[in-house]
Formats: structure tokens, sequence, C-alpha cells
């Protein structure tokens, strides 16, 4: 199998070098000459591929589009792909974007092959427009590949959650976010953002930081289901309008960060830590101080992106999270009843707190079925192989692009009865208590490449849906009724259509 790959990469790379060469005397615009060498590149590596591999099953991809078309279905593709597992191709899916080759993997045994069994396989991650924007070129935590470096920025990003998560820094953050919002929650729009990001930033009442979380909504709806930047892989620069917005709002994003975290530099102190920048900061100063040979790969950026990543993927996805739970809770108001009793036989007079934890197993039960119902990244994060592996009893070759479609590990009917139910009670064993965590619910990912956020969001999401469950009741105006589809048909994020709640506070 080596022989082969070295032979096929070998060729690859020549290949990819002459048409470099040759579409620079391409006429036409630069969209044009990209989608030309894409139709070129793709149809010979496929065919290439596709005579010494046994690549995974999958629909015939056109030329130059590959399989993109299906991006204008009714259904989201996450969606799409279950039902191909189910009836026509089983569990690994391969489809083609543009030119570049994706392995999809629906249902938790091969994703548990895969990201387990064969994890330091499958824990690159890939080269594309999008990803180069949103990790700074591959230096954060969530972006970069497999390699000593990226253990390294890992390292300091897991000292910093597990510095934060010590006392009760993370309670009383959420708690007087959650007292100064309830009264406002009925009015204000950017309310759930206000919630969700208590812990990486102080100020409570900050229009800059609602601009930001603008600049996220604005960022997933440019993305939607891919760029041609990212189908066409070696396309240098960005062609398109959409491409062009996107790095601007993102830059946008990044001289937020870079000025919190600059301002943070000044004030900062080892006996007081005020939120999670803070922690990142003092993590980056002892993980120094231990190992300064090693940090010495470790950058000023490297921690900036830290701190981006933490709001990106604990913020934004949480804020989501919530925002279906909001919407769960006011369509089901004999849940919403049944886990307001259950938090106040616990706390009595008081609110919440992160001591209950454990406490509350019908309130976590129904927190947990609004993360498999609401399944805010359907498709995580891409990997890709870092060298010629296998799973399913398929090949996989190098450098091949591996979608997670947790979606689909959520509403696999062999594994969740009637799926599309909300029921909270299908975690919960015959005594309710909270039941081992079923397989295939995989929010947070699995392997090496596991979410870092998972330690903090699922208490962080815990408490804030008890807090305020506890001080308010939520409930839909006459005539709406739950809609499980999604706002938008994209791959990237999965979040309620608009919707309308009524508030008022419990007695």
């Amino acid at each position: 199998m080596s022989e082969v790959s070295l032979t096929v990469k070998e060729a690859t790379a020549k290949l990819l070098h002459v048409v470099r060469e040759g579409s620079k005397h391409l006429p036409g615009s630069p969209t044009t000459q990209a989608l030309t060498v894409g139709a070129v590149v793709g149809a010979l590596t496929y065919l290439l591929l596709k005579k010494r591999y046994r690549l995974p099953p999958g629909p015939f991809p056109l030329p130059i589009l590959g399989n993109v078309l299906v991006f204008w279905e009714k259904d989201p593709f996450y969606m799409t792909l279950l039902k191909w597992s189910r009836e026509k191709y089983g569990p690994i899916i391969t489809v083609y974007f543009g030119p570049r080759r994706c392995v999809t993997l629906n249902s938790i045994d091969v994703v548990q092959e895969a990201l387990v069994k064969r994890g330091a396989d499958f824990a690159g991650r890939p080269c594309s427009f999008s990803m180069d924007v949103f990790s700074g070129n591959g230096e954060d935590i969530a972006g970069a590949t497999y390699s000593p470096q990226w253990k390294m920025v890992r390292k300091v990003g897991s000292q910093a959650i597990r510095s934060f998560m010590t006392g009760s820094r993370l309670e009383v953050a959420v708690q007087d976010m959650v007292s100064l919002a309830i009264d406002k929650m009925a009015a204000e729009n950017g309310l759930l953002t206000l919630i969700s990001s208590c812990h990486l930033w102080r100020e409570f009442d900050d229009p800059e930081l609602l601009q930001t979380m603008q600049i996220f909504d604005t960022s997933n709806e440019l993305v939607g289901n891919g760029l041609l930047e990212d189908t066409v892989a070696f396309l240098p620069v960005a062609v398109t309008s959409r491409a062009r917005q996107l790095k601007t709002e993102f830059g946008k994003f990044m001289d937020f960060i870079n000025y919190n975290v600059d301002d943070h530099r000044k004030t900062l102190s080892n006996d007081k830590v005020r939120d999670m920048t803070d922690a990142v900061l003092l993590a980056q100063k002892s993980v120094e101080e231990k190992d300064p040979e090693k940090m010495a790969m470790f950058t000023d950026a490297n921690a900036k992106l830290i701190v981006t990543d933490l709001f990106g993927a604990g913020v934004d996805t949480t804020r989501m999270t919530l925002e279906w739970g909001l919407y769960l809770m006011a369509s089901f108001p004999e849940v919403q009843r049944k886990a307001q009793e259950e938090i106040d036989d616990v706390t009595g007079d008081r609110m919440p707190q992160l001591a209950d934890y454990g406490k509350l197993p019908y309130t976590e039960a129904v927190m947990y079925e609004i993360m498999r119902v609401g399944t805010v990244i359907p498709f995580g994060l891409p990997h890709e192989t870092i060298c010629d592996t296998t799973v399913g009893g398929f090949d996989v070759p190098k450098g091949t692009m591996i979608f997670i479609n947790h979606w689909a590990l959520h509403n696999d009917p062999d594994h969740w009865d009637k799926p599309e139910e909300f029921r909270p009670e299908r975690f919960l064993d015959d005594q309710g208590k909270m039941a081992p965590k079923p397989d295939s619910w995989l929010p947070f990912s699995t392997g090496r490449r596991v979410c870092l956020g998972e330690a903090i969001a699922k208490p962080e999401i815990l408490l804030v849906l008890a807090c305020i469950l506890k001080r308010l009741n939520i409930s839909l105006p006459a005539g709406d009724k739950f809609d499980p589809r999604p706002a938008y048909n994209s791959t990237i994020v999965c979040t309620p259509k608009p919707y309308r709640i009524i508030v008022t506070k419990r007695a």
C-alpha cells in the first residue's frame, strides 16, 4: 500500500505543477481558471485513486462539481447522508466537493473505529480557505493539524480551563449574569450571547460584544455550505465576494480579540483570575516557567487564538444550544414543569449552584436531549488522515478529508427509539438517575481531537438552564408549534428557525 501511495503522491504532485503552470496561459477570469484547473486535477486524481484503493461507496461525482449539487436539495446534507447510509451506501460514504475527496462517517461504530482505535491516523486537520481564516493559518487548537506544536498549544488551553474551573469563578460569573439578564430576557436581542460569554469577558452590557457576536452570525451565513475557495483547495487567494467579506468580518473579530487580550495583559495578576482570558494568559506563563525550551514554539498569536477558539467553540455553540433549549422548553411545557419541580425540590429558596450538578438528573437529561435534538455543529470540525489507513474494511488514503456526521449519530434509529421525539427520559435509568452516556451521543466528538470545552460547557449550560427555569416560565404564543427544521440549509451550523416566546416570572 505504501509503495502505491508514494506513486500516486508523486504523480499528483507533478500533475498539479504542470496544471498550475499551464493555468497561467488560460483565458478568462481567475474563477474560470480555477474551475478549469479543478476539473482537470479532480478528474485525474479521482481516476488514479479509484484504480488503487478500495474507497468507500458514494454517489458518482460530476466533472468539476463533484457532488456539490446535493447542497441545493431540500434537506441539509447531514440529513441526506443519514438517508443514504441507511438506504443505499452504508455508514461510510465517499463524496467529492469539487475535486476534493471526503469520507463521511455516519454511525457510531465506524466513528469509534476511526477516532479511537485509529485515532492518530485521523487526527489531522485539512487545509482550506475557511479553516485558515478561522484558525490563523492553523496556529490555534481547533484548526491546527496534529503536531508537537499543536500538543503544546492544546496543553496551555487545557490548563487554562482546569484553572478557571477551580473554585467558584464559573458559578459566580453565570449567576451574576443570569440575575441581570432574566428581567430583560423578553425584550433584548442578544441576551443569550451575554449569558454564555460572561466567563470570557467581564463586561455585561457591552455593545462591542454584541457587535462581535453579530460578526459570528454573519460569518456562519457567509460560509454556508462552503466556498469556492474551499472546494478548489489550492486556490491561493479569495476570488469570490463572499470569501473576501468573510476575511473582512473575521478580521474585525480578531481586532476585538487582540484588543481585549492586550488589555488583560496590562492588568494581569497571578493572585486573581477574573475570567477565561486571564486563565489562558496565566497558563501560558505557568507552562513557560516549567518548560521554557518547548514553549519557545508558543507565540503571542497562539495565546490569542486559544481565546478565539474558546470564544467561538465555547460561547457561540453554547449560545446556539441555549437557543434550542428555550425553544424546546417553550414547546414542551410538561418537560419544563417537571424540570422546575426538580430544581425547586433541590434548591429551595436559593438559586441553583454548580454543587447541584449530579443532584438534578432530570434537568441534566433535559440538557442532554436538547444537545441531541439541537445538534448545533452537525459535522463538527473536519479531520484529515495523516497516513494511508482503513475504516470499516475500506481504504482511506492519506490526505482524505473526514467528516463526522454528529447529526446522524444523534438521529440513528438503530441507537435511539423514535429519535424524532423530544424525550429526556431516554437518558435516565429505571430509578430516575442518569444512565451511562449512550455511545451515539457525541456532541463534543471523541479521540485525540475531542473538544476541550466539554468540561466547562456541560456544567455551564446546565447552570444557566436551571437558573432560568428557577425564575421564569417560558411558553409559545397561541397557535405556534415546535418546528424541528433548522433555520437554513447549512453544513456548518444547525440553529432553530426564528421563534417567539412568552416569558413570565414565576411566583
